[in-house]
């Protein structure tokens, strides 16, 4: 982005003579009081009140600038256009894929089941919730993706997996006999969490400048807190504490292996360094165009279809978990028919992110072709 024109006089020297100035006002009369530490303390005195009112001015001319800023927009636009000439199909499948699985669930929340007991209700909760969250987080990257932020969209469909894999471990324990409460637990496991942050808020409120929790608040954390250790044990309060009876190794990965969903353990990977701040995602964030090599520090129309995929399978996943154990009855001919619509509609989708991906590499080799064959 275009930020400002230089001027005529630089930064350096409005500062000299800003320092020159403040010698000059300074309380030094006679040469003699005239020294070196003297004058590197009078500059070093000025630099902040200079540089934030050169700062202020900057600030000014950019926001003044409105053909920069057209110029970025036009730019912006253009690219946009582009990314949707290539994959509109795509983007347009996916959002069909994502509100029928949307549509799907929303019978199973207006209608509820009064025959359900204690743990069945608990489940069927969990994977509403799990569910609804999965929605938005898939519509978070159908936005990502639309505006040419894969690295993004992936960052969310990592989300997406692991709300996957825990509704894969609640719908797994209602065969269980030895686990029907996981959903009961996993709810309550809710504390734990609260607790941790209102102590971590206590502790950092001022230094924030927010006001403190109230102790009636905090009291009663403390006591739901209390009585859910003291109910399910020490280990509680682990950060998947909920599922420790269910999957000793209680873990994302030990979840993930223990509701076969191990094979996405790559991608999954590779996500997460979209969300951390470890050197690799720096690596990787590093690509190669044409012969030169340049951090990757805005759009781009290549690496869709890696991210769409993964939440489109969660999706599905998530809706699957819901449709097949959000109830008490047996599955039933219409809803065995939603799902086979839902499994066509993604799988659909995902190809034609693919298809898009194939049409770019393609039409980039047919480039770079015609520039060896330029004389």
């Amino acid at each position: 982005m275009r930020l400002f024109t230089r001027r005529k006089e630089s930064i350096q020297d409005k500062f000299e003579s800003h320092v020159i100035q403040a010698l000059r006002d300074s309380n030094i009369n006679e040469i003699n009081d005239i020294n070196e530490d003297r004058i590197k303390e009078i500059a070093s005195e000025a630099i902040r009140p200079f540089a934030a009112k050169i700062g202020a001015q900057i600030c000014a001319s950019i926001t003044r600038d409105r053909k920069s800023f057209r110029i970025n927009k036009r730019t912006d636009r253009g690219f946009n256009k582009r990314l949707r000439q290539r994959y509109g199909k795509a983007f347009e499948a996916y959002a069909i894929s994502t509100a029928c699985a949307l549509e799907s669930a929303t019978m199973q929340e207006v209608n509820p089941d009064a025959s359900l007991d204690e743990n069945e209700q608990a489940t069927r909760f969990a994977l509403l919730g799990l569910h609804a969250k999965g929605c938005r987080v898939a519509g978070e990257v159908y936005a990502l993706l639309h505006n040419g932020y894969p690295e993004g969209a992936l960052a969310r469909a990592r989300t997406l997996h692991e709300l996957a894999i825990v509704a894969g471990a609640l719908a797994d324990s209602t065969n269980d006999p030895a686990h029907a409460n996981l959903a009961v637990r996993y709810l309550e496991h809710e504390v734990i969490d609260a607790r941790g942050s209102a102590i971590r808020y206590q502790k950092d409120h001022v230094q924030l400048g927010m006001e403190p929790l109230e102790q009636g608040y905090l009291d009663e954390l403390e006591a739901r807190f209390q009585s859910a250790v003291a109910k399910y044990g020490p280990d509680f309060k682990k950060d998947y504490g909920w599922a420790k009876e269910y999957c000793p190794d209680a873990n994302i990965a030990g979840l993930e292996n223990k509701v076969r969903m191990s094979h996405m353990r790559g991608y999954y990977k590779l996500a997460s360094n979209e969300v951390h701040a470890g050197s690799r995602g720096i690596f990787m964030n590093r690509h190669e165009f044409r012969g030169e090599t340049a951090w990757r520090a805005g759009k781009t129309n290549v690496g869709l279809a890696e991210p769409a995929s993964m939440a489109l399978n969660s999706v599905h996943q998530l809706t699957v978990m819901l449709l097949v154990h959000g109830k008490s009855d047996s599955m039933d001919i219409e809803t065995l028919a939603i799902l086979y619509a839902l499994d066509e509609l993604r799988t659909r989708a995902g190809e034609l992110f693919l298809e898009a991906a194939r049409e770019i590499r393609q039409a980039e080799l047919e480039f770079r072709a015609s520039l060896r064959q330029t004389p």
